[in-house]
């Protein structure tokens, strides 16, 4: 990870919303080569670049994964923090979710149509 990197983002995606609602907010990205030596569906790994401003690009954040949480049932968000543990962000907390992005290393967003993609091949 990059001294730049607000925190690691890993998409089980298969529709990417995730990547879409970033670039309409204009979050700066960088996704990561894949080096796995095959892919079972769309997943991929992107970090979120930080800024000068590091509040106001969490407040977005926050606001794009509680939209996406809120896109299709059964969405999940896992966060590991800085501090090793694992934590899952919940749409009805948005002070919760800000504490979450700032103290995160990677965040995992998983779409549960990722199963669905996978079985169907």
């Amino acid at each position: 990870m990059n001294t730049d990197t607000l925190f690691e983002l890993v998409l089980f995606d298969p529709e990417n919303t995730v990547v879409s609602l970033l670039e309409k907010r204009d979050i700066e990205f960088r996704k990561q080569p894949v080096t796995r030596q095959f892919v079972v569906a769309k997943d991929e790994t992107i970090e979120v670049i930080s800024t000068d401003n590091p509040e106001i690009l969490i407040e977005s954040l926050v606001s794009i994964f509680v939209e996406w949480l809120e896109g299709k049932q059964n969405r999940k968000l896992q966060a590991q923090l800085v501090d090793g543990s694992i934590v899952y962000i919940d749409t009805n907390d948005t002070d919760g979710v800000t504490y979450i992005l700032k103290n995160a290393l990677k965040v995992t967003a998983f779409d549960p149509e990722y199963n669905t993609r996978i079985r169907n091949k």
